[in-house]
């Protein structure tokens, strides 16, 4: 919430320059070239422009010269406000230090996970193909779930979902919420097996007929009972760039997965924690095979 605030602090400083009238600076010279603009003793490149912007691309030049303006005021926005945080000596505060480490440790993680996500290779038409093949529940015979939906928070009890876990009907599920006192809200709805995760389709063409099943949806949780199934094809070259799309997601998410693993691993043994906040050892596996609502409702 912290972020937020700051975010619109920011965002609410940058409109309120956009309407300010800037005098010149003497007899310095406006800039040019790389330079996009100067705050006082900071120049602002098009290297900094472009990365406000992000991956945005907009066709239209009318268009993206209003979207350059409004993220040239957000850094200049920022800039200035920095620049008053810094006279006030805020940061030289020992929660801005913590801060400043939490988001410089941040932004090595992400660019140590752009890097290797870099170096994943790019599937091939062939290998896209043989995706479609492998999956007609998505393309050929492409599935679309109409469903009777229960959305719900999120439980920060794991008993609450193990609770669900035993239930067959969305009717005993709406009793056990009420009986604990669990908002929630019930309507219709329809799940998509184009766009949804493909061990998650599995799981739901597995199920018997009828049985109820949980997944993410959003902050909170959805639980579902199936009341028509409608086929749909989804072929052509749109399915293959589908297919090549989602391929070369799942490869990158695995290899960064696996590559972060590896190097919490290597470095584990230099880990050492206090006796009165070490982690808790890991719990032997459970027996037994578990609950398919349970494990579509575990997926991140």
């Amino acid at each position: 919430m912290k972020s937020f605030r700051a975010t619109v602090v920011v965002f609410s400083a940058a409109v309120a320059l956009a309407g300010c009238k800037f005098p010149g600076t003497g007899g310095a010279k406006p800039p040019t070239g790389q330079v996009v603009a100067r705050v006082g003793d900071h120049e602002v490149t098009l290297r900094d422009l472009q990365a406000e912007m992000g991956d945005e691309t907009i066709s239209d030049p009318k268009a993206r010269k209003s979207a350059e303006q409004a993220a040239l005021g957000n850094i200049v926005g920022r800039t200035i406000l920095a620049d008053a945080a810094r006279e006030q000596g805020l940061d030289k505060t020992p929660d801005f230090a913590i801060q400043k480490q939490r988001v410089y440790d941040t932004l090595l993680v992400q660019t140590l996970q752009q890097k290797v996500a870099g170096q994943v290779p790019q599937p091939t038409k062939q290998e896209g193909q043989e995706f479609v093949t492998g999956h007609p529940d998505i393309f050929s015979e492409r599935k679309v779930f109409l469903v009777d939906q229960i959305r719900m928070p999120r439980p920060t009890d794991p008993a609450v979902l193990k609770s669900l876990e035993p239930l067959k009907t969305l009717d005993q599920v709406e009793t056990l919420l009420k009986t604990d006192s669990i908002p929630y809200q019930r309507a219709g709805g329809s799940l998509d097996a184009v766009g949804a995760d493909p061990r998650l389709v599995d799981q739901i063409l597995k199920l018997p007929p009828n049985e109820v099943f949980v997944m993410p949806g959003g902050n909170g949780l959805l639980v579902n009972q199936i009341r028509e199934t409608k086929v749909i094809p989804f072929t052509g070259d749109p399915a293959l760039d589908y297919a090549m799309k989602l391929i070369a997601r799942q490869r990158t998410q695995e290899t960064i997965q696996r590559s972060m693993r590896e190097l919490m691993s290597k470095a584990a043994p230099s880990v050492q924690f206090n006796k009165d906040y070490a982690p808790p050892k890991p719990a032997a596996a459970s027996a037994g095979a578990r609950q398919p609502a349970a494990d579509a409702a575990k997926k991140p």
